[in-house]
């Protein structure tokens, strides 16, 4: 049997999804997986400009014309924001072309599969150590008829960071935000979420966060009874690689598609696949981007330093940024100068206040 160019292992979005372009590159493609045929659950989210060329429009199961952020004030964020239909994602995602293989691999055996080896087995190791910053949220699905209280005008609401008791500000607690998009079965995804938390903010918290904001809407006990459940528990960081482990490449969640700002993005994995793929194909590898990764994770380590004030104040600074820096900010991809610049514009719009709290909480980050 011909040994394969290259292994993938992991299928979940992100390996799926490289797998595919690596052999509608002509690749010789290996990919390995316990449950290939696993149906994929979690809700993925992004903005419809993030997604490439090749992909085709049957993937979107849902969007949203008008997206807000709503921090101090309202933002309405540019662009279209749009939910993904897994099912067609996945068929998108032929793998007619793969040799697919279930059963699960072992770090030892990595570096056996192929010349060329991607570790797409996601960064649950991460989350077992208690150094990690962590994103956490619990949401409910509900009917849209029920959620347009919580949407207020617009189609989806990114971030809405107001108190959920309706308090005018967080006093001590550990802020939150209610996430809340349409989904492709007609429903709207209402979630409470911790952005990030070294621990998080508790599920079972969450939980009484999200039914109290739900109760101030006018959504009723017995509805948020009866609504199916998501949650949500993502490592802000790419799993350190272990001391003598196998040299190889890793995608999406155990990778650069990690973005240490506002967490990992499927979204970020389907954009960078191709080229990753062509990269891995010529021998260039993936580009490490260590600057702007390491950027990224100051300002994760001054997040975790601020208090609920200073966090809204940073993310009403972001609503008022321009379409291009606001993408600066979001995108893993994006390189460490524009990155910065996006970054210094967002704390000249905060108060003086506020700036002197950023850049306190960036020193207590950085000491830490």
């Amino acid at each position: 049997m011909t040994a394969p160019d290259v292994a993938v292992v992991g299928l979940g979005p992100a390996g799926r999804c490289l797998a595919h372009r690596l052999a509608a590159h002509g690749a010789s493609v290996l990919a390995l997986d316990p449950h290939p045929d696993r149906p994929w659950r979690p809700t993925y989210g992004g903005w419809a400009r993030e997604l490439p060329s090749w992909l085709p429009d049957s993937i979107i199961g849902a969007s949203s014309p008008r997206t807000e952020l709503v921090a101090r004030t309202r933002h309405l964020l540019p662009g279209t924001y749009v939910v993904l239909d897994n099912a067609a994602t996945r068929a998108a995602l032929d793998l007619a072309d793969v040799d697919v293989q279930d059963r699960a691999v072992s770090d030892a055996e990595l570096a056996t599969l192929a010349p060329i080896v991607v570790d797409c087995r996601g960064n649950t190791r991460a989350l077992a150590s208690p150094r990690t910053p962590v994103q956490q949220a619990h949401g409910l699905m509900l009917d849209h008829a029920d959620a347009t209280g919580l949407l207020d005008g617009a189609t989806a609401v990114l971030m809405d960071w107001r108190p959920f008791d309706g308090s005018p500000d967080w006093g001590s607690l550990m802020p939150s935000f209610c996430y809340i998009v349409p989904l492709p079965d007609g429903r709207v995804l209402a979630e409470e979420t911790c952005l990030a938390g070294r621990p998080p903010i508790p599920d079972v918290e969450l939980t009484r966060r999200l039914h109290r904001r739900l109760t101030r809407h006018g959504i009723a006990p017995s509805t948020v009874a009866g609504a199916e459940v998501e949650r949500v528990h993502i490592a802000m960081l790419p799993p350190a690689r272990r001391r003598g482990a196998a040299p190889v490449h890793r995608f999406g969640a155990a990778g650069r598609q990690v973005n240490a700002i506002t967490g990992y993005s499927v979204f970020a994995s389907l954009a960078a696949a191709d080229g990753v793929a062509l990269s891995l194909l010529a021998g260039t590898g993936v580009r490490s981007g260590r600057i702007a990764d390491g950027v990224r994770r100051a300002a994760l380590d001054a997040l975790l330093q601020l208090d609920g004030r200073g966090t809204v104040e940073l993310f009403d600074a972001f609503g008022h940024l321009g379409v291009d820096a606001q993408r600066a900010v979001l995108d893993p991809t994006v390189p460490a100068g524009a990155l910065l610049g996006a970054l210094g514009r967002q704390w000249t719009l905060m108060s003086p206040q506020g700036r002197i709290a950023l850049v306190l909480a960036t020193v207590k980050g950085l000491l830490r």
